[in-house]
């Protein structure tokens, strides 16, 4: 009789061999808004008792008798282990499926709190004994910022901003949300600053002893260049020829204090382009942006439109 009910815990693992392999830091998995009711229908009530409403259905429901948290390796603090239960829907005495157990990881995950997360269900007389096994992360000492990589352009910011903005979570067990917020707040610095191209690239890179490295690909101006436009705004000629101005490049670009090999400022940029305007010689003046050979660089192009002869005449 036993066996019919499902108690088993094979049939809580896809393959009972090897646990799914988890990603180093993975990303919270966000929870989808749910889709608005149907006009007419009253909202909550519906989708309760549909058969196939869910995966769920359809799954081998297992008894649990028993929910363990344990550490991967080392000793997990009690403040950690109840993060845990505090988010898991898995209890004793109640049945769980395999997508259960997905979303209690994926929950765990959620917290920031921890690298690795791993469900391990086995078979006990009474049921299926669930163990959660955890990675935390490691206390955070440091984060640094490892800018521009691949160039050697160093940090437009002052080395002790990724102090200023982390401190607090210094000597705390890393939680990657607060990390995340951390990176908003140290984007918004750049931002505040005119480094308007500034991003933190990839994941963050995490150290046994708690060191972050964020790699910021600041914006590193690799050329720039000057572009004819007609008054319609294209820069090529009925023949698909670049329009050729008249005016001599070097004109243009010994106005601009910004050059290859610095870091792009939105205030240093807005500066040179007066200047360029000052000079008298045209209408309109803007810049635009073009990748550069990687992501960490760009080219900057000064677009000008050349005032019409018939007005230099009037100055003379």
């Amino acid at each position: 009789m036993l066996e019919t009910r499902a108690t088993t815990a094979k049939q809580l693992v896809q393959a009972p061999e090897q646990p799914a392999p988890q990603p180093e830091v993975a990303p919270p998995t966000t929870e989808q808004p749910a889709p608005a009711p149907a006009p007419g229908t009253t909202p909550g009530t519906e989708n309760f008792n549909t058969p196939n409403a869910t995966p769920e259905t359809t799954e081998p429901r297992v008894l649990v008798s028993e929910v363990l948290v344990r550490p991967q390796s080392g000793q997990l603090t009690p403040e950690l282990e109840t993060q845990v239960y505090n988010v898991i829907r898995t209890q004793p005495g109640r049945t769980t499926t395999r997508s259960q157990l997905q979303e209690d990881i994926n929950a765990i995950f959620g917290t920031g709190f921890f690298s690795n997360v791993q469900a391990s269900p086995e078979d006990t007389p009474l049921g299926v004994r669930v163990s959660f096994i955890v990675q935390p992360n490691p206390v955070l000492s440091k984060v640094e910022i490892q800018a521009n990589p691949g160039t050697n352009v160093p940090s437009v910011l002052p080395q002790a901003t990724a102090d200023e903005i982390f401190r607090a979570q210094y000597g705390k067990i890393l939680n990657l949300r607060d990390l995340q917020e951390g990176i908003k707040e140290l984007t918004k610095r750049y931002q505040d600053q005119g480094y308007v191209l500034a991003n933190v690239v990839g994941a963050p890179q995490v150290s046994e002893n708690g060191v972050v490295t964020l790699q910021v690909a600041e914006g590193v101006v690799e050329n720039i260049s000057v572009r004819f436009r007609n008054k319609e705004g294209q820069d090529v000629n009925e023949q698909g020829q670049p329009i050729r101005g008249r005016t001599q490049d070097y004109i243009i670009t010994r106005e601009v204090e910004l050059k290859p090999g610095q870091v792009f400022n939105r205030n240093t940029v807005q500066k040179d382009l007066q200047r360029v305007f000052g000079t008298g010689l045209f209408e309109d003046v803007n810049v635009s942006l073009d990748p550069g050979t990687d992501p960490t660089k760009v080219n900057v192009v000064v677009n000008v439109v050349e005032r019409s002869l018939e007005h230099h005449h009037h100055h003379h």
